[in-house]
C-alpha cells in the first residue's frame, strides 16, 4: 500500500498536462457547487496540522496521508482556475485504486479536460504499478 501511495505522489510531480483520448463518461454532469469552495478547502487544508502543502510548478499539492490522498490545486493560470482535484488511493476487493474526484468552477468543457487529464495521469500510475 506504501509503494502505491509513493507512485500517485510521484506522478503528482509529472504535472497534468496530458491529452490523450479517454472514455467521455466522466462520472459528473460539470460545474460542481456543492460544499466548501475551493479556496475554503485550500485554507482549512492548510492550517491543518497533519497535511503537507507544497507548490509545484504552480499547483499547490496538499497531501493528506491520513485520507491516502493528494489534492491538486489549479494555478490562477491554470483555465479551470478555480478548481481542484483530490485522487485517494482506496482498496476494493483485494485490489487497489485511484479514485478521483473534483470540484471545478469553469465551463463543462473546461472542466472535463481536467478530469481527462487526471484520469490519464492515473491510468498511467496503476500501469506502472502492474509493471511492476
Amino acid at each position: 500500500m506504501k509503494k502505491i501511495f509513493v507512485l500517485v505522489f510521484a506522478a503528482s510531480l509529472f504535472g497534468c498536462g496530458v491529452s490523450p483520448t479517454v472514455k467521455e463518461e466522466l462520472g459528473y454532469e460539470g460545474h460542481n457547487s456543492d460544499g466548501l469552495a475551493v479556496s475554503e478547502l485550500l485554507e482549512q487544508l492548510k492550517s491543518n496540522p497533519d497535511v503537507q502543502v507544497r507548490v509545484e510548478r504552480g499547483w499547490q499539492i496538499a497531501e493528506v496521508k491520513s485520507e491516502r490522498a493528494l489534492y491538486s490545486f489549479t494555478p490562477e493560470t491554470h483555465p479551470a482556475y478555480p478548481s481542484y482535484v483530490k485522487r485517494e488511493v482506496v482498496q476494493k476487493e483485494g485490489s487497489i485504486f485511484i479514485e478521483t474526484s473534483a470540484r471545478c468552477g469553469a465551463a463543462k468543457d473546461v472542466c472535463d479536460q481536467l478530469v481527462r487529464d487526471f484520469i490519464e495521469l492515473n491510468n498511467r500510475v496503476q500501469k506502472s504499478v502492474g509493471d511492476k
